[in-house]
């Protein structure tokens, strides 16, 4: 039975009856916007996390009582799929903007360090003939992407982004603007891209048939990939709290710490570390049955894999995946000096031939960037964010102990800023691990089991504004069969757990 809060917000149409029980194995973001979706329009629902709290990769951490994102820090407005989700919430009057003083380049050897130009997606330039890109690329390379509208639009129309970057725009462009974006962005290298792997680039540059021209039509346009962004006062985990509270207000079932190991069609037998064999007879109806790590089962007629691609892959029986890993290294630090910005809001590292003095591939300076958080600041403290780990290799940090770790952040943030910053002025330190993702063909490539759908960034794309609209057609696909399925012969269910 729906709560009255439940009914109160159910979409249009009449509640399912029958085939409306639905597991969402996950508890991001996704799951968390694809639970209260299904919820909202009359499924029951409940929402299995393997971690002791939900959010995902936004999560909310604080240093000497200094609120920070040790995940998620920010949301790309293209697209207007954010933005609406937090009016659904209420929350609208809590986005900020960030600090409009930009961001840098710094080369990984400490050499060069440019303020990163205007760019219209990815750091393809958008005027590439101002001083911003003369200083960044050089007259020889400013010039040589200035031509690129004047090629034929069949010039490095197919092949991989970093091969149609280098064909159009030069070697500069994807070794100092791209290269260093896109990886801070999606960790991921050019190579492993193509231009359908940016939001609405290759249908812009198939309309202008230049990039630079499609770079400023997405600049210009809600659906920019990569262009402004903007975050929440109370930080991006003061979205997970809300989504919680809702989810409770829907009737939800949430429970964290709770391990999926397996998936079956309900009409094959569990194997026997699972838990107990149901009885013959006496089988909870439900076309699929889910087995925790605590023994317990579950019965479901849907399943919304809300996790990482190799969770996916591990349940779904498909070719295991080795994930992608980035550390985040938080520093709260007393300086002055750091009040002049040095660097704007931070900076991307270009990887360079030569052997790096730099190890971090982004510095985030998060007091800056987000004035209207304002408390570390009217202290004169700064909080500094550092990313480690690139596309292929493991965490520069990821074996150091928390004094080591924090020394090398220091090292490397002293290099990015141009300032030697002490020991003695560093107040605290968080580190958090994550897996990383970009899309994934497998995601398309394996046929789903029926009643399996799949949500978050490895299948919709990097970033809430992918990962948002992503888990709502889930959701809303998900609904559609289970409306189908009522009058059919699958068979019915709840959601609900056995021992």
């Amino acid at each position: 039975m729906l709560t009255d809060a439940a009914q109160r917000s159910t979409a249009s149409g009449a509640p399912l009856e029958g085939h409306d029980a639905v597991a969402v194995i996950g508890g991001g973001i996704a799951g968390l916007v694809a639970a209260r979706d299904l919820a909202r329009s009359g499924a029951r629902v409940v929402l299995l996390e393997a971690e002791d709290d939900l959010g995902g990769r936004v999560r909310g951490e604080s240093i000497d009582d200094v609120a920070l994102d040790i995940g998620a820090e920010s949301f790309a407005t293209r697209g207007g799929a954010v933005a609406a989700l937090l009016a659904e919430l209420g929350m609208s009057e809590d986005i900020v903007n960030p600090a409009p003083l930009g961001s840098w380049v710094v080369t990984a050897d400490a050499m060069r360090a440019v303020p990163l130009p205007p760019a219209g997606t990815i750091g393809i330039p958008a005027t590439p003939l101002s001083w911003a890109t003369l200083r960044a690329l050089g007259v020889l390379g400013a010039c040589r992407a200035a031509v690129e509208p004047l090629l034929p639009p069949s010039v490095g129309r197919t092949g991989a982004l970093d091969e149609v970057i280098r064909a159009r725009l030069g070697v500069r462009v994807l070794d100092r603007l791209v290269r260093p974006v896109v990886l801070g962005i999606h960790s991921t290298d050019p190579a492993e891209m193509t231009l359908r792997s940016v939001p609405g680039l290759a249908e812009a540059y198939k309309r202008r048939g230049s990039l630079i021209l499609a770079a400023r039509d997405l600049r210009a346009s809600r659906t920019a990939a990569g262009g402004a962004v903007a975050g929440l006062r109370g930080g991006m985990a003061s979205l997970v709290t809300r989504l919680r509270d809702e989810l409770d207000q829907l009737g939800v079932t949430v429970r964290t710490s709770t391990r999926v190991v397996a998936l079956h069609r309900d009409d094959t037998p569990a194997p026997a570390a699972s838990g107990p064999a149901v009885p013959e007879g006496k089988r909870t109806p439900g076309l699929w049955r889910i087995s925790t790590a605590d023994t317990a089962q579950l019965h479901a007629d849907a399943v919304v894999l809300a996790v990482p691609e190799h969770i996916a892959a591990r349940l779904l029986g498909h070719p295991e995946v080795t994930p992608a890993e980035v550390e985040v290294v938080a520093l709260l630090v007393e300086d002055p000096r750091l009040d002049a910005a040095p660097r704007g809001t931070g900076a991307l590292v270009a990887e360079v031939a030569d052997a790096p003095v730099i190890t971090a591939k982004a510095l985030t300076h998060v007091t800056v960037k987000w004035p209207q958080r304002g408390a570390e600041r009217a202290a004169g403290r700064h909080v500094l964010r550092l990313s480690y780990g690139r596309l292929g290799r493991a965490p520069e940090t990821r074996e150091l102990d928390d004094r080591a770790a924090t020394a090398r952040a220091l090292i490397d943030a002293s290099r990015i800023l141009g300032l030697e910053l002490s020991p003695s002025a560093v107040r605290g330190m968080r580190r958090r691990v994550w897996t990383n993702s970009s899309i994934s063909h497998a995601a398309t490539s394996h046929p789903l089991p029926p009643g399996i759908t799949l949500a978050g960034d490895w299948v919709s794309g990097t970033g809430l504004a992918s990962v948002i609209p992503g888990a709502r057609r889930v959701a809303a696909d998900t609904l559609a069969a289970l409306h189908r399925s009522v009058s059919g012969s699958t068979p019915t269910g709840e959601v609900h757990p056995q021992r």
